[in-house]
C-alpha cells in the first residue's frame, strides 16, 4: 500500500513530466530549464550533458529541428525514497521534424528526481527509443539493453544508445554542431 508521502511525490513527479511536455511544446527554455536539478546529467541519443545550463544549450539546438514536438508521458513506475526518487516512464512523442523524417517515436526515460523544496527536479535521465517511424509502428524498433523489472535501474554512468539520424548529433553519435 502506497504511503502519502510516495502519493504526494508520484503528482509532484506526474506534475514535473506535464511541466516539462508542456515546455518542449511551447520551446520555452526557462520553463524547460526550471525542471531540471542545477547539478543534473541527461543522456540522450549518444550525448551525455552534464548541468542544467549545458542542457538548456544543447535542448536549443535540439529543438531547432523541429516546427513542434508533443511528449505524452505514461504513468511513472515510481520508488520514493527520502527526499528522492527512481522511475522508469514510458513516453509518446509525435514531432513535426523540418526535414520531414519520422514523426512518431514511443520511449523510455530512466530518471532519478529530487524533492529541492519548491518542486521535484530531474537530477539524472537516460532515454532509450524504442521505435520511431509512423505511427502505424511500420518503422524501426531498437533493441536496448533490459535492466531488469522495476525498480531496476541503469548505473548512473550507463552511456546512452546512439541511434543515427537523432537531430542535433552527428551520425557518429558525437553532438552536432549545429544542434
Amino acid at each position: 500500500m502506497p504511503t502519502i508521502d510516495h502519493l504526494l511525490a508520484e503528482m509532484a513527479i506526474r506534475q514535473l513530466h506535464v511541466k516539462y511536455a508542456d515546455a518542449v511544446w511551447r520551446k520555452d527554455l526557462v520553463a524547460f530549464g526550471d525542471c531540471f536539478a542545477e547539478d543534473c546529467e541527461w543522456r540522450i541519443g549518444g550525448m551525455i550533458m552534464r548541468g542544467r545550463e549545458e542542457i538548456v544549450r544543447t535542448f536549443e539546438g535540439i529543438i531547432g529541428h523541429f516546427n513542434r514536438v508533443l511528449l505524452t508521458f505514461r504513468t511513472p513506475i515510481l520508488e520514493v525514497g527520502q527526499g528522492t526518487a527512481s522511475a522508469r516512464t514510458y513516453v509518446n512523442e509525435m514531432t513535426a521534424r523540418k526535414d520531414g523524417g519520422p514523426s512518431t517515436a514511443l520511449g523510455l526515460y530512466f530518471e532519478r528526481f529530487v524533492d529541492q523544496g519548491d518542486q521535484w527536479r530531474f537530477k539524472w535521465r537516460l532515454w532509450q527509443t524504442l521505435y520511431r517511424g509512423n505511427a502505424d509502428l511500420s518503422g524501426v524498433f531498437f533493441d536496448n539493453t533490459d535492466f531488469g523489472p522495476p525498480p531496476g535501474m541503469p548505473d548512473w554512468d550507463t552511456p546512452p544508445p546512439h541511434y543515427p539520424g537523432f537531430p542535433g548529433q552527428s551520425d557518429s553519435g558525437a553532438p552536432g554542431s549545429g544542434g
